[in-house]
């Protein structure tokens, strides 16, 4: 017996229809759907976006539910990027990067002595406001890290018990609640040899491509099931077009620069660019 289920996403509804395991799975894969709140609802009228069979694997409903959402956000001008998102006093820091770089360390940092709280822990809706500015309007709230890296990087910190290689540490981090405007964005990288570089500011070009790399997260997937399509068919030519223009306007109003070092001097630098008074993100 299949059953609908509503989900919410920020502003975003989407019907799924499965089995009535999805209802179970949902504690565990809405802590990683960004913008996800509340639990699914059941429906019984309208058509449904996705349809999951009992051969469908939690990751791969996980998948298919956040590849789809990817497209009903870009519908509301909205875009779903990899990312880091951190905020403090109504402003957010958005950071960015390839897998192991960095993103959630210094995330970390900036969140245990700066005062800052997590808004997305992998991946960050982000939308124009209308007034040449960007506000983070949800994100995904696991926050998930590999132990032999926190202890390394964070000996004192604490951890839940546990013996996974990661742990999620969204429990016990502090709640941003309010929509934070976007400050700026920075490109992570983790120098294992401690040195700092100077911050790069990325020109509009540079920018737009690391960013639409950035907003094709959800749709690079691979599925578990083998005969699968491709999740990127979901987009379509003309959303692909307008990740496109949301992308490139995104890259001209908000400052993205890069930055090396390590979690704990690429957060101090970070935390002072959003000082109050500091114009790099102007």
């Amino acid at each position: 017996m299949t059953t609908r289920w509503l989900i919410r996403s920020a502003s975003t509804r989407l019907v799924v229809e499965g089995p009535s395991c999805l209802g179970r799975w949902w504690p565990a894969l809405s802590t990683q759907i960004p913008g996800a709140y509340g639990s699914p609802t059941r429906v019984n009228r309208g058509p449904a976006a996705l349809t999951f069979t009992e051969s469908t694997t939690p990751a791969d409903a996980r998948r298919m539910i956040n590849a789809r959402l990817h497209v009903e956000h870009l519908d509301n001008e909205t875009l779903s990027l990899h990312g880091v998102a951190v905020a403090k006093a109504g402003r957010a820091v958005l950071l960015i990067g390839d897998h192991g770089t960095g993103k959630s360390l210094t995330g970390l940092a900036m969140i245990m002595s700066m005062g800052w709280s997590p808004v997305a822990g992998d991946t960050c809706l982000v939308r124009p406001n209308g007034q040449n500015k960007t506000d983070v309007v949800g994100g995904t709230r696991a926050f998930v890290v590999r132990r032999s890296t926190v202890a390394r990087w964070f000996p004192a910190l604490a951890l839940p018990q546990g013996n996974g290689k990661r742990v999620d540490l969204a429990d016990s981090l502090p709640v941003h609640a309010a929509v934070p405007s976007l400050a700026g964005i920075v490109i992570v990288a983790v120098d294992s040899g401690g040195s700092v570089s100077p911050i790069v500011p990325f020109d509009r070009q540079a920018a737009a491509n690391a960013l639409y790399r950035a907003s094709g997260h959800l749709l690079a997937k691979v599925l578990d099931h083998a005969q699968a399509d491709p999740l990127s068919l979901m987009e379509g030519t003309e959303l692909a077009r307008l990740r496109l223009r949301l992308v490139r306007r995104l890259a001209s109003t908000v400052r993205c620069c890069w930055l090396q070092g390590t979690p704990a001097d690429m957060a101090t630098a970070v935390d002072a660019m959003t000082s109050k008074g500091d114009q790099r993100w102007a």
